[in-house]
This record gives C-alpha cells, sequence and structure tokens, in this order.
C-alpha cells in the first residue's frame, strides 16, 4: 500500500476537522485531534508530518491568525483557487526530493484543501458572519418609529413642615 493511499484513510477524519474548524466548532475539532493522532503515530515521519499540518490549521483558526495560508484562504479564498492549490499539493507530495514529513504534510493539506473548497462553494459567507463589522453601518429601524414620551414628574414628597 503506497504512503498515497495509507493517509487518504483518513480523509474522512481530516475533512471532519475541516469541517468544525470552517463553522467555529474548535472544541469539537480539538477532541478529534488525539483520535487521530493515535492512528497516525505508527506510521512514523509521514505519520508526524500529516498530524502536524492538521494541528497548524487547528491552531491558526484558533489564534485567528490573519496570516497564515488556511486563515487567508478560509476568509477570501475562491473555491476554484483553493481547488488548484490542492492540486499543487498534491503534485509537490511527489517530488523526488521530498522526505517522509514532508509527503505527510502536504497529503494533509490537499485532503484539506480540497474539503475547504468543497465547503467554500456550498456555504460561501459563513466564514465572513464572524468578522468586525464597520462601525459606520446604519442601523436599519427608522427613527420614526421611536417616540420618546415625556419622563413624569417625580411625586412631590410630603414633608411636615
Amino acid at each position: 500500500m503506497s504512503t498515497y493511499d495509507q493517509l487518504h484513510k483518513f480523509s474522512v477524519e481530516t475533512s471532519q476537522i475541516v469541517r468544525y474548524v470552517y463553522f467555529r466548532s474548535l472544541v469539537r475539532a480539538e477532541q478529534d485531534l488525539g483520535p487521530i493522532k493515535t492512528k497516525l503515530t505508527p506510521l512514523g515521519e509521514v505519520g508526524r508530518g500529516f498530524f502536524d499540518a492538521i494541528r497548524g490549521i487547528y491552531a491558526a483558526s484558533k489564534e485567528r491568525d490573519g496570516t497564515s495560508f488556511f486563515v487567508k484562504l478560509y476568509r477570501h479564498g475562491d473555491p476554484k483557487e483553493i481547488l488548484v492549490a490542492s492540486e499543487r499539493f498534491k503534485k509537490e507530495a511527489y517530488r523526488s526530493t521530498v522526505d517522509d514529513y514532508e509527503r505527510g504534510f502536504l497529503i494533509c493539506w490537499e485532503i484539506a484543501l480540497k474539503t475547504l473548497a468543497e465547503l467554500k462553494e456550498n456555504y460561501p459567507d459563513y466564514p465572513l458572519r464572524d468578522e468586525p463589522q464597520p462601525a459606520n453601518q446604519k442601523v436599519g429601524v427608522e427613527e420614526a418609529e421611536f417616540e420618546v414620551a415625556p419622563r413624569k414628574r417625580a411625586k412631590a414628597s410630603s414633608k411636615a413642615d
């Protein structure tokens, strides 16, 4: 069984973590990282590279690191552009100079980006929901709808003089 086939057995788990990250269920993503690490450890360097990639995606999303590759694609990437990047990672994984760690890392990115492209295709506006909105946005309620009633006078306190 090739390395590619060995690692693609974990595509379901990897895709699920990317889904959790996409829909901001980071606690659930973190819970799934432990079992994946246990399954990948026997694969050696290839498994370690694969796990480090998925853990890095999770960490960048948790920290909302705007400079990370995944978060940039998450916020502003086009699904077609993301699929092209996924194919590039797949091709890079089989360069003759790539070691086992890097191969696992690149294959994980290939799977993660395919999933991200699919999610962005089906739920394109989701990542932008948590983005800070500009402060000068108008509130959709007309001022005429609010009626301000005069304050009631305070009751006169009766003091015995």
